[in-house]
């Protein structure tokens, strides 16, 4: 650890804390972990970046600017490895197109879904779960209920539509059996389809009413109805489904363990093997199940040390298979090839296989460069058939000039005064053109994050600004339990607390909205994850007024099914 290398550290007090793991279930609240003791862990549908207490401690010893690594202990730049690992978790949620996907699919089983809800409130009054009483009137009256259960049956089928999605993207191999096996499964086009549409109608209403710059899903039911009618492999009841050896749950992960050890590899003074860094705990399970398949699909071996080029090529071809360009955010093309197109798991298949055809991939990346980059992702996704990430990016990046409603936004943006109408989807769509807007500039950085904070290429001052202006929004402290907003020195603090106050104040509705429609038993008001002074009695009440205050109806008022 005597080195003289440098290690550039910004935002030393990144204000997190544990949960234990044990305490949450895996579909309800996917999480995305450094470790398997959860040194770190991101929380997807709580927007959540959390490190352990100890993390903490560790990182808060260290000061803001540059540091020689002899100069600091092997713990704290553990410890900081795993905030760079959690932080890579953020950008694929909230930079990434399956992950702005994946994430804003929780929002919009609330907002495709309102009109529906009041409706059926209106119609039949307080039932839940409504996906158990719709599915018993049916089965009590046959099909003769189904022009009453219409508007009951939209609001069930688009929930599970967005949990179907969210099953076969995350974990295909595990989960398939539990999607084959459900009544109210269509196929996995129809999945992507309703994802998509949902995901780009929340957008249009938050900033691009007019469909100036994003794609009218709308346009798309035809092509879908049609492909359904001809029995389209993957897009009509019973076809078959494929499944790919990994899913994004793998593929973040992995994508994020490497990160890490890029990271930790050029602080050390005698680099270590990959064997080393197994036996330290680094390389197993989840975290490279990836690897191991990218290295099977490609025929490529097992590199001597996190070095090689071949882990550069793996990282690269994570980056291209988690941000699919059609669908969002652009049109789609070929109805047809939809599912290969936007599926995370198929697309990291193919860009895998492509390399088999491309041997000289394999040692192709050296200087993590943007002229490596390009060079590189062009041959791969000409192999794969696929758009160049630049594309859509470059698309991204023009759409302020098209839309005033994103011009406006990106004004929003800057400050964080947001308007409050879809705030949550406002917050989210902006930082990912502001992420899609500096990858445009500088790809390489956000690929390969880990070379470039520490070593030989870590006096970067361009990396610096990037690394500051995409840490994750909201943390945990490792003083006291609760959820808290980043200090930003270039923003109102009094801004910022607003900001943050509106975006978790929708956390109840989109809760409880999906216990509404899918989860059997009373109402769960748990939200002591959220604050320091938790209070139950609180809790309740602010999620019911939440609650009445969309819906116009009180908890304690529903019929629980037995």
């Amino acid at each position: 650890m005597h080195n003289s290398r440098t290690t550039k550290f910004w935002d030393i007090n990144p204000q997190q804390e544990l949960l234990n793991p044990a305490d949450e279930h895996h579909e309800t609240f996917p999480t995305f972990e450094s470790c398997l003791k959860a040194h770190g862990k991101y929380e997807t549908m709580r927007f959540v970046l959390r490190l352990s207490p100890r993390n903490h401690e560790l990182i808060d010893s260290l000061k803001f600017g540059i540091h020689y690594v002899g100069d600091i202990s092997s713990e704290v730049l553990q410890a900081y490895s795993t905030y760079i690992h959690e932080t890579v978790h953020w950008w694929q949620h909230v930079g990434s197109t399956s992950g702005l996907l994946f994430s804003l699919s929780y929002l919009s089983q609330t907002h495709s879904n309102m009109d529906e809800l009041r409706e059926v409130i209106a119609t039949f009054g307080l039932k839940k779960p409504l996906k158990r009483w719709a599915d018993e009137v049916l089965l009590r009256e046959g099909n003769s209920a189904q022009a009453k259960l219409a508007k009951a049956n939209i609001a069930v089928n688009n929930a599970l539509d967005v949990e179907f999605y969210k099953l076969y993207a995350h974990s295909p191999k595990q989960n398939v059996a539990k999607l084959v096996e459900q009544q109210h499964f269509e196929s996995i086009g129809h999945g992507y389809h309703i994802a998509y549409g949902q995901l780009v109608s929340m957008l249009s209403a938050a900033m691009d009413p007019e469909f100036l710059v994003l794609p009218n899903a709308k346009n798309w039911d035809e092509q879908f109805a049609r492909l359904t009618r001809e029995q389209y492999e993957g897009f009509y009841w019973g076809s078959p489904v494929h499944v790919p050896p990994v899913g994004l749950h793998a593929i973040y992960e992995g994508q994020a363990r490497f990160v890490q050890l890029q990271f930790l590899n050029a602080t050390h003074a005698k680099t270590p093997s990959c064997q080393d860094w197994r036996e330290m705990g680094y390389l197993d399970g989840i975290y490279v199940e990836a690897f191991d398949q990218f290295l099977a699909l490609s025929k490529s071996d097992w590199p001597e040390d996190i070095n090689d080029p071949i882990i550069g090529l793996f990282l690269l071809v994570c980056d291209l298979a988690i941000n699919p360009t059609r669908g969002f955010p652009l049109d789609i093309e070929s109805f047809e090839d939809f599912i290969t197109d936007v599926d995370v798991g198929i697309r990291f298949t193919r860009l895998s296989l492509a390399v088999v055809n491309l041997p000289h991939l394999r040692n192709a990346i050296r200087s993590y460069s943007r002229e490596e980059y390009m060079e590189v992702s062009e041959q791969l996704t000409d192999e794969a058939g696929y758009d160049h990430p630049l594309a859509a990016l470059e698309a991204v990046s023009l759409w302020v000039d098209q839309s005033p409603g994103l011009d406006r936004l990106m004004s929003e943006y800057k400050t964080f005064e947001f308007e409050q109408m879809n705030l949550p989807i406002r917050v989210f769509i902006s930082h990912f053109v502001s992420f899609a807007r500096d990858k445009l500039l500088r790809p390489e950085f956000f690929c390969w994050p880990g070379v470039w904070m520490a070593g030989e290429r870590a006096g970067d001052q361009t990396i610096e600004e990037l690394w500051l202006r995409h840490l994750s929004l909201f943390s945990d402290r490792g003083d006291k339990p609760g959820v808290y907003p980043r200090e930003w020195p270039d923003r109102d603090e009094r801004a910022v607390k607003v900001m943050f106050e509106s975006f978790y104040g929708t956390m109840a509705l989109y809760d409880l909205t999906r216990q509404w429609i899918l989860n059997d038993g009373p109402f769960v008001c748990d939200y002591a994850w959220l604050t320091e002074n938790y209070s139950q009695e609180h809790a309740n009440a602010w999620a019911n007024d939440s609650f009445r205050q969309i819906y116009g109806v009180n908890l304690k008022d529903f019929e629980i099914l037995a």
